[in-house]
């Protein structure tokens, strides 16, 4: 049975038991186990003098619990994937199930993306020539009422074209600024919003110019901590690492 499956452990007319209350009932008895190593463990760990071995029958009876806690932990393991397995199966063919489902759905959908974009960036490109050309237009206009302005020889009338030469100018630099900004805003249809957005990205052309000092400043501790091991397992203490140190581990365990 499924542990998602399994029946309430209380009675009716109460809350359905928890996942962890249903793992607590059915193991229990290897729950007990462990509780009683764990007692025998502290014991022996708490008759030593200073927390050091003082003779072979010590160190042989730490041996003896050790090998039963990793014998035991071993167990666990097994119950462990023997338990989750199938609930993990379930999940990994309810995702592919999905996943298959989705991607017809999703390939529509990035191809009918591509399609609209270059319709949509050649609208957008149309869009900013018009827009460029009515402002290359205001601007000639703008120069036409400056030189009438200053070709003219009456004081009044060339106060008036002066003025309508300013606002010509003023008139181009507003176009000017809708040009440089035209077709760059999302396009609205009666069917939806089509927007575009534009993000830098790189590809390694040789990896062996890339100039690793300048990549320092975006590196975390786990990025160097990878490299690292990497550096260690290969040299071990045999190359030394400024601002690193080698050192070599070692780690009891038993057998039995």
């Amino acid at each position: 049975m499924q542990v998602s499956d399994a029946p309430p452990i209380v009675g009716p007319g109460h809350n359905l038991a928890t996942t962890a209350d249903i793992l607590r009932d059915r193991f229990k008895p290897v729950l007990d186990e462990v509780e009683d190593l764990a007692k025998r463990a502290t014991a022996a760990k708490n008759a030593l003098t200073d927390g050091t071995i003082a003779n072979d029958n010590e160190r042989d009876g730490l041996i003896a619990l050790g090998i039963e806690a990793r014998k035991l932990a071993k167990r666990l393991g097994e119950t462990k994937l023997a338990t989750t397995k199938p609930l993990r199966d379930e999940v990994t063919e309810t995702n592919r199930f999905f996943d298959t489902v989705t991607m017809r759905p999703e390939t529509i959908q990035s191809a009918f993306e591509t399609i609209v974009g270059k319709y949509n960036d050649k609208k957008r490109e149309e869009a900013r020539i018009a827009a460029a050309e009515v402002a290359r237009l205001a601007q000639e206009e703008a120069k036409r009422k400056l030189e009438e302005a200053a070709a003219s020889s009456h004081s009044v009338l060339g106060d008036v074209l002066m003025q309508e030469a300013a606002d010509a100018e003023n008139r181009a630099a507003v176009l000017v600024n809708e040009a440089i900004t035209a077709g760059s805003g999302p396009t609205r249809t009666s069917a939806g919003t089509v927007s575009a957005t534009a993000k830098w990205k790189h590809r390694i052309t040789d990896a062996s110019k890339i100039p690793l000092e300048k990549l320092r400043p975006y590196m975390s501790l786990d990025d160097l901590d990878k490299f690292l091991r990497a550096f260690v397992a290969k040299n071990k203490n045999t190359v030394a690492l400024p601002g690193v140190e080698i050192f070599e581990d070692t780690k009891t365990s038993f057998r039995g």
